[in-house]
């Protein structure tokens, strides 16, 4: 059919002639002036993902980025198309080029729309496969590259054969224009008709609506059912946003353009036509929140001189390690570098090694038979054997030890709610997870340790980490009592619980599976099991007895209803354990206790730390543009800094490396000290941002104003200083003399920001502030400085000489007075500097100064 429209005053009333109507030519002007600058940025932002992509080889081995490009590419040349075809309508003043044209831009359009749709059905499905496979333990095996080809090109020549269609003499419908708008698909008779709403349009749009919807819904069961898949979950909500751009942006241009043409007016189906033209634009900035991709394009403009927005800590930057769907490396299916996986063939064999007797576990069925929470002394226990699955049972004992069970009394309360609790836990774990219970077996300190021997109990726990290297599954039982069931209803991590969260034994616990979870690369399954729902208190303010027993409570018809849930109380994401939070700092009934804590917990952190700094730096290293550098919260400590600082010079010797970030470890003065004589203030160094916040820099020690003088007096000075400290002190004291030294020589001119928030620094952060003078930026929030230190600081801002370069220094948070405050910002404004004082005891008129001063700064 050749290009056929009707002008606006057409006497014809039938919906076939109301389609190919025309507005008047002063309007389509309008309509055509506003999709060319949509198309022009949504065809750009295509063609540079797609760049992006094809040209960074660590983004276009990744089969999922593969997709991406698949599904960019049809948006280009729809938008790049579109752009250049209302480009020339707008240019001639009416419909430009006739039929050929018509036959053009309807072949670009229908390939752009089905190819697109059916890409995403293509990748649904590979993100079903996924999840089933995460859900079931088994290992996803990502399509190869000659499989996305292969997906690709079937999909690019079934919509070919689509967009091909209507320009050829088949009876359906026939490419006209579409309200002088767009040429499209248009019914022209009946039959076009029947053959356009049974055939054509289900062929582009409704079947892999359905598809996609069935495949979508599928994986967000799996993933509800078990929300440990976290980097699963990744995946599938990238491109479930995806999938909600497509229903919600080309579905509305079909039904505006298509079903309602004839009906609407014509600016109606322009708005449709909008949204098809803005869809690439928000399916760019859903592809750049993929982590990949994200990470490259912030070191992309970090490269370029803008440095990246966004958290220090944020993921695409995370220290690598952390837990894929399995061990064959994360979702998009890139395997992990050699060197990575070597490192963790390693770990783990370190791990295995401290195993001092070999593991003992119970089967489900003895455990249920025995009616009771076994002790070793019942015997029941039996050596693990290949193919059994192995729940790791963590809990607290819940017993006074002085019921009638005897010995029993302590593991478990008179009413055996532990082992009721257990029981039906460990059924509903292997529903969720199609568990055979002929396989299930359980390891329990009480049943598996030998409770009469000393020396075989300490080998036990000596052994732990090695028990825990054999399990697959941890169950946390709840105790059934209101204040522990709010604490489970809020609860997104082990410790979140009431009772067990502050032991420290089982601090130890959750603690090895998360060291070992990121070591191995596999997602770890911990959940807890207990009472979860909304449950009714009787007037003493607690359960009754059904429910603590069963679980269940009886409704006012006779039908009991289950009160229970498994819920995942463990992600898959990289660990970050604060000091306070680790095993060594829980509570203990003995506290004796404490040193066997504290001797396991150094043994996983020599091994998680070695294998986090090692893996860190291979990741790193090949990507050779990266040039942050981020371990946070790693449990990195003194006694690592040497293998640290010996990495980072590799890494120094390959790529530029501008930011060091070491958040939340647990350094103290002596290990800075290590790093930047070694590392930062090295000659040659290009490092400008050092990130030390939430660290032990200070660790108490009142290093006063002496310590400003030991820094411009030299040696005698620091002689002086040392007389009046015990040995410890004097280190740290020793250690933070020399940091001061070093931040204040010309080999650390290129540090620009030094952050040390959330530290313990008093009167010693005066130091800093004397050798920091080539800073931007120095931030000392969070610290103890108080009034002493304020004043500190204020007389080495008095005797400040000239400075080449501003300075802000940030000091919220500090519990710093009016007084001191005052006197502080009056010298900072004689030296030329900007203080941030919030979060301190201020008063309007201080703080307002403060708020004066930083205004003066910015003008």
């Amino acid at each position: 059919m050749p290009y056929d429209t009707l002008p606006a005053d057409t006497e014809f009333t039938d919906r076939w002639s109301q389609m190919r109507t025309r507005p008047e030519d002063s309007d389509l002007m309008i309509y055509w002036g506003v999709w060319v600058p949509i198309a022009a940025v949504s065809a750009l932002v295509n063609l540079f993902i797609i760049i992006l992509i094809v040209t960074k080889q660590h983004l276009w081995k990744k089969p999922f980025n593969k997709y991406v490009v698949s599904l960019a590419f049809p948006d280009c040349v729809f938008s790049t198309c579109c752009c250049m075809t209302c480009v020339l309508n707008f240019a001639h003043g009416s419909w430009y080029g006739g039929t050929a044209h018509c036959h053009v831009q309807a072949l670009y359009v229908m390939f752009g729309i089905t190819a697109s749709i059916w890409m995403n059905a293509i990748i649904a499905r590979q993100i079903y496969r996924m999840a089933d496979c995460a859900a079931r333990h088994e290992v996803y095996v990502a399509p190869t590259s000659h499989d996305v080809m292969k997906h690709v090109l079937v999909v690019y020549s079934f919509a070919l054969v689509i967009a091909v269609l209507p320009l050829t003499p088949w009876p359906g419908p026939r490419a006209n224009g579409a309200m002088g708008l767009a040429c499209l698909p248009l019914e022209a008779d009946m039959w076009s008709t029947v053959l356009m709403w049974t055939f054509y349009l289900p062929f582009v749009l409704l079947v892999p609506l359905l598809l996609v919807a069935y495949y979508f819904w599928g994986a967000y069961r799996l993933l509800l059912r078990h929300q440990d898949l976290k980097d699963a979950s990744a995946v599938f909500f990238v491109f479930a946003r995806m999938f909600a751009v497509l229903l919600f942006m080309w579905l509305p241009t079909g039904l505006l353009m298509l079903v309602l043409g004839g009906i609407a007016p014509a600016v109606v189906g322009w708005a449709g036509g909008s949204i098809s033209h803005i869809q690439g634009i928000v399916s760019f900035m859903l592809y750049i929140r993929k982590d990949d991709i994200r990470s490259e394009l912030r070191n992309t403009c970090y490269f370029w001189g803008r440095p990246p927005q966004g958290k220090c800590n944020d993921e695409s930057h995370a220290s690598p390690g952390t837990r894929s769907t399995s061990s064959s490396g994360g979702p998009d299916g890139g395997d992990p570098p050699e060197l990575v996986a070597l490192l963790r063939v390693q770990a783990m064999g370190e791990m295995r090694a401290t195993e001092r007797t070999p593991m003992l576990v119970v089967t489900y069925r003895d455990f249920v038979a025995h009616r009771s929470v076994p002790r070793s002394s019942d015997r029941l226990q039996r050596p693990l054997r290949a193919g059994d699955v192995t729940v790791f049972v963590s809990h607290r004992w819940w017993g006074s030890g002085a019921s009638a069970r005897g010995w029993n009394g302590h593991v478990d309360n008179e009413q055996g709610y532990k082992f009721r609790i257990l029981c039906r836990g460990l059924k509903k774990l292997a529903g969720r997870h199609d568990l055979d219970l002929e396989k299930v077996v359980i390891w329990m300190d009480f049943p598996c340790i030998e409770q009469d021997d000393p020396e075989l109990l300490l080998a036990g726990v000596e052994s732990l980490i090695s028990f825990a290297c054999r399990s697959q599954f941890i169950l946390i039982p709840v105790f059934p009592e209101p204040a522990a069931v709010q604490a489970f209803r809020k609860a997104e991590h082990p410790m979140d619980l009431l009772d067990y969260g502050e032991r420290g034994w089982c601090r130890l616990e959750a603690y090895v599976f998360l060291c070992l979870g990121e070591i191995t690369g596999e997602a770890v399954s911990c959940c807890g099991y207990g009472l979860l729902f909304q449950c009714r208190v009787d007037g003493d303010g607690d359960f009754n007895e059904e429910l603590k027993t069963e679980g269940t409570s009886q409704s006012c018809l006779g039908l009991k209803s289950s009160y229970e849930q498994l819920k995942p109380l463990m992600s898959g994401a990289a660990i970050h354990f604060k000091r306070e939070q680790l095993p060594s700092s829980g509570n203990f009934t003995t506290e004796s206790d404490r040193a066997v804590i504290r001797a396991t917990e150094k043994r996983i952190q020599n091994i998680y730390c070695r294998y986090a700094i090692l893996s860190a730096t291979e990741e790193h290293l090949t990507d050779r543009k990266r040039t942050h550098f981020v371990m946070d919260a790693k449990q990195l400590s003194c006694a690592h800094m040497p293998l640290l600082i010996t990495e980072l010079r590799r890494i120094q010797s390959h790529n530029k490396l501008r930011k060091l970030a070491l958040r939340g470890n647990q350094l103290h003065c002596r290990g800075v000290m290590q790093l930047l004589r070694d590392v930062v203030c090295q000659e040659g160094s290009e490092l400008k941002e050092l990130d030390l916040q939430d660290n032990q820099l200070g660790d108490g020690v009142a290093v006063r104003q002496d310590a400003v003088g030991a820094v411009e007096s030299g040696p005698c000075a620091r002689c002086n200083l040392f007389s009046s400290r015990d040995a410890e002190a004097l280190v740290e004291i020793a250690a933070l003399v020399e940091i001061a030294a070093l931040l204040g020589s010309p080999s650390c001119a290129k540090l620009s920001v030094l952050k040390l928030s959330g530290n313990q620094l008093a009167s010693s952060a005066a130091v800093f502030v004397q050798a920091g003078w080539q800073l931007d930026e120095l931030e000392l929030a969070r610290n103890h400085i108080g009034d002493e230190g304020a004043s500190a600081i204020s007389g080495v801002l008095k005797r400040a000489r000239s400075r080449s370069r501003w300075l802000r220094l940030d000091l919220a948070s500090n519990d710093i007075t009016d007084a001191a405050a005052d006197e502080l910002l009056t010298t900072a404004m004689k030296a030329n500097m900007t203080v941030g004082m919030s979060g301190n005891k201020l008063s309007a008129k201080v703080f307002g100064k403060a708020a004066i001063l930083d205004a003066n700064a910015m003008v």
